[in-house]
């Protein structure tokens, strides 16, 4: 873009609309490739992938804002990180470092609530839960490449996001928890509505 933000061409905003696309099948399909990459116990080479990951999403954001009007796969984009946190567990579990009755339990359970309940803190959790696990790897393992570049990731992100973290994300997903503990059978929530 030369400067002028979502106000330059058309074209540039259809570009960025297509970029953001396919980083979100970018994101997809690591999170197809985690699993069969932990499964034969290269944390390393899944440390790189999940900071990939996170990149896309980083930069998958911005492209989808300068585009200036929705893009084709924008209600997919939480689907694509919750598929990377759940392949990520799932990685463990096939490895045999998480047990298969845990891994396999908390990936469907947070899959099909977050699927049934569109509670975003479902998928935080899961995601969570699997960035967790490699972090701690990659650490345990003494990948420090591998931990400093995942490290390296999260700190700019943070930085840059910041804003984002506080006013959005963190917000929305203690109103989610606070959904899940006020949860009555037969009543959908909305955790944006509170």
């Amino acid at each position: 873009m030369d400067g002028r933000g979502v106000q330059g061409r058309a074209e540039d905003r259809d570009v960025l609309g297509l970029a953001a696309d396919g980083l979100t099948l970018g994101r997809l399909a690591v999170a197809a490739a985690l699993v069969p990459v932990l499964g034969s116990r290269r944390a390393a080479v899944a440390a790189a992938l999940l900071g990939t990951a996170w990149l896309s999403d980083f930069l998958d954001g911005r492209a989808a804002r300068a585009s200036g009007g929705p893009t084709r796969l924008g209600r997919v984009d939480l689907w694509a990180d919750t598929m990377v946190g759940a392949a990520v567990v799932l990685g463990f579990t096939v490895w045999g470092w998480v047990p298969a009755i845990l891994g396999w339990g908390l990936a469907v359970v947070l899959v099909a609530g977050f699927a049934l309940t569109r509670n975003e803190a479902m998928s935080m959790l899961l995601q969570a839960t699997g960035y967790g696990l490699l972090l701690w790897r990659t650490w345990r393992d003494g990948h420090t490449a591998a931990l400093g570049w995942l490290l390296g990731i999260i700190a700019v992100i943070a930085v840059v996001n910041r804003r984002v973290l506080w006013e959005r994300s963190l917000p929305t997903f203690f109103r989610g928890i606070a959904a899940l503990v006020h949860w009555r059978p037969g009543v959908r929530q909305d955790p944006e509505r509170g």
